[in-house]
């Protein structure tokens, strides 16, 4: 597991969960970035997932969109297959998360939101990324 004070990852399987914290400015991605290649880049060669957990993420400024968005398309190139996201209760949040991932998904992605980890979790064991 590795954790820093603004994110939080850690591998279970075929999934790496992501918790999100405070604002990030782009050291702040870059670093995140960095440690979540990493960690994920062993499990690549078969379809993996993701759970984004942005409850707590705050306001960054612009420039974090692009580094995100760079990272949301080698997640695609290299076998993302399923993402869910337990949301922010901020609208402003939502629409930055938006942003930082507008980037065109291949069709075989499944996409979901989540109210909270274990819902997360059940629909990643559903889909076989977890073990019951």
């Amino acid at each position: 597991m590795k954790n820093l004070q603004a994110f939080s990852l850690t591998l279970e399987h075929q999934v790496l969960w992501v918790r999100a914290q405070g604002t990030w400015h782009g050291r702040t991605a870059l670093d995140y970035i960095q440690a979540f290649r990493e960690l994920v880049l062993p499990i690549t060669a078969r379809p993996w997932a993701v759970v984004l957990d942005i409850r707590h993420w705050q306001l960054c400024p612009v420039e974090v969109f692009t580094l995100l968005k760079d990272n949301t398309r080698w997640c695609f190139e290299h076998n993302l297959r399923h993402v869910e996201t337990i949301c922010a209760d901020n609208a402003i949040v939502m629409w930055q998360f938006l942003k930082a991932t507008d980037i065109t998904a291949p069709a075989n992605l499944v996409s979901r939101v989540a109210t909270d980890d274990a819902a997360a979790r059940l629909s990643l064991q559903a889909a076989g990324f977890l073990d019951d």
